[in-house]
């Protein structure tokens, strides 16, 4: 007898990334710590339904050879393994508060945050998740009461 068949069960997608306050704080202190040069780091997460649950931050050092403008880093032991999400600030007022062309190119992860805070403290912070030929836009929430972070157009 052949068993019947089972339908196809597809994973929901990533919708959005949840940040507690501690976390949200942790970003905050890095990026204050080394303005006016850009910050980054990675947050390690689990995954519950369609969001990504930050549970740990881990800040690493800006290697990039102006590190006013660019940031980048060694991905080595000290990166959580997946589900995690990428994130670094934009400390210029000239930069956008989103991914720039650069970002688009050169960010190898499928989860990225960035942290616009040209004159030190953070305006916003956008999330994008990349798909096969660009990034689409994620919901960036809280832990408690589900409220939204702040994002500047």
């Amino acid at each position: 007898m052949i068993p019947p068949l089972r339908p196809l069960v597809f994973p929901q997608p990533v919708r959005g990334i949840v940040i507690p306050a501690e976390i949200r704080h942790a970003i905050e202190s890095h990026v204050a710590a080394v303005h006016p040069k850009e910050a980054g780091g990675f947050l390690a997460c689990t995954r519950q339904g369609d969001r990504l649950h930050a549970k740990r931050h881990v800040s690493l050092p800006n290697d990039a050879p102006m590190p006013r403008r660019r940031f980048s880093a060694v991905v080595d032991d000290r990166v959580p393994p997946p589900p995690r999400v990428f994130y670094h600030s934009h400390t210029s007022a000239r930069s956008p508060s989103g991914h720039t062309r650069t970002d688009e190119r050169s960010i190898p992860e499928p989860f990225s945050i960035v942290v616009f805070a040209p004159h030190g403290p953070i305006l916003s912070y956008r999330a994008f998740k990349r798909r096969l030929f660009d990034w689409r836009e994620l919901l960036i929430e809280s832990k408690t009461g589900g409220g939204r972070f702040p994002r500047q157009l």
